[in-house]
């Protein structure tokens, strides 16, 4: 039995959707949820497309706007220096944050309070999918392919023109292996790769991925929004089961200390964070 709270109203599931109760994304019952809307929203646009906790941050950006959170989303700070930037995906290096999207790249130097537009590969403006660890940074865009980069994303270079196109969002690198990326590939399924995103493979999962993330206390566990369904993985993608999701939902991660997984859903033009506790 689980309860799910939003809007002041509480109502009681035990493995199916009752009648009359509020509509949930269509996926099979996974691991016992209990999912809460307490928190505040912040303006995105008219499109919600990433989120990404970075540290003890969260960021949250859409096809106009962008919020920083300090504390899991209940209150933003706006980000004016992404304003019209159309990120679609974050990651941290060692020493900046980057953000992609659909009008190039961009970096902070001070934790995600300011960022400014970066030069990269030739004429290339367009970023659907963007990861890292450490020095090493990749890059999906539909105009080039898969690029990378050693010193922090400075310097570029082709790693396969072929694939890339279709990445979305923020890509998962291993920090004890950077050549182990997972990415959200739109058309393919989720996709890994073991050697720097010169080779990729099928992991499985829900069809459609538009958003992943793992668990930095644990990277086995790896969460997955799908264009029809959730899905949750303990094991490094070998098996997976169904997560239960709020009604549009459209990005995840999980929080800092991996006791929950937080879901973004558009309201209007402002993003609202959900928060569901899992047990693997």
């Amino acid at each position: 039995m689980k309860n799910i709270t939003r809007l002041g109203i509480e109502i009681m599931i035990s493995g199916v959707l009752l009648a009359g109760s509020l509509p949930l994304a269509n996926a099979t019952m996974g691991p016992r949820t209990s999912t809460s809307s307490t928190m505040n929203q912040v303006y995105v646009g008219d499109h919600l497309h990433t989120m990404s906790v970075l540290g003890n941050r969260l960021f949250v950006t859409g096809h106009d706007g962008a919020g920083m959170s300090d504390n899991g989303g209940r209150s933003w700070t706006p980000m004016p220096s992404l304003n019209g930037a159309d990120v679609m995906s974050w990651t941290t290096t060692s020493k900046t944050i980057l953000a992609g999207g659909h009008f190039g790249l961009f970096k902070s130097t001070d934790k995600g309070a300011n960022f400014e537009q970066m030069k990269f590969y030739g004429s290339t403006s367009d970023v659907h999918a963007i990861g890292a660890s450490g020095k090493y940074v990749y890059l999906g865009s539909p105009q080039v392919g898969f690029l990378m980069s050693t010193d922090g994303g400075s310097t570029w270079k082709m790693r396969n023109p072929k694939v890339g196109q279709n990445f979305m969002g923020s890509m998962l690198v291993d920090p004890m292996n950077p050549k182990r990326i997972i990415a959200s590939d739109m058309s393919a399924g989720l996709a890994i790769s073991s050697d720097g995103g010169i080779s990729w493979s099928s992991l499985g999962g829900p069809s459609g991925p538009v958003a992943v993330a793992w668990n930095s206390k644990n990277i086995k566990e790896i969460a997955v929004i799908g264009m029809m369904s959730g899905g949750i993985s303990s094991d490094s993608g070998k098996t997976w089961r169904g997560l239960h999701l709020p009604s549009g939902a459209a990005a995840l991660a999980f929080s800092a200390d991996g006791k929950k997984i937080l879901v973004g859903v558009l309201v209007g033009t402002n993003a609202q964070i959900f928060s569901i506790a899992h047990r693997m």
